[in-house]
């Protein structure tokens, strides 16, 4: 049989190791980035001069995402 280590009065074959060390290091990457993601800030609020301003500074800002997205 091949070595083996002891470690805390039990024997540890070098795969068990291997393959603990895999487990915990992926296992810790899962944790670091998971958890709550950070949330889009709100578009500030418009402020327009008249109503019809307003929908042309809206219009304006759909159109923009609109040719963002393509």
């Amino acid at each position: 049989m091949g070595a083996a280590y002891h470690i805390l009065g039990k024997t540890v074959y070098p795969h068990q190791l291997a393959i603990g060390t895999i487990v915990s290091v992926v296992g810790g990457i899962v944790i670091a980035s998971s958890g709550k993601k950070a949330e889009k800030p709100a578009a500030p609020a418009i402020q327009a001069g008249s109503s019809d301003e307003e929908k042309f500074i809206a219009n304006f800002l759909k159109e923009q995402e609109a040719a963002e997205k393509k």
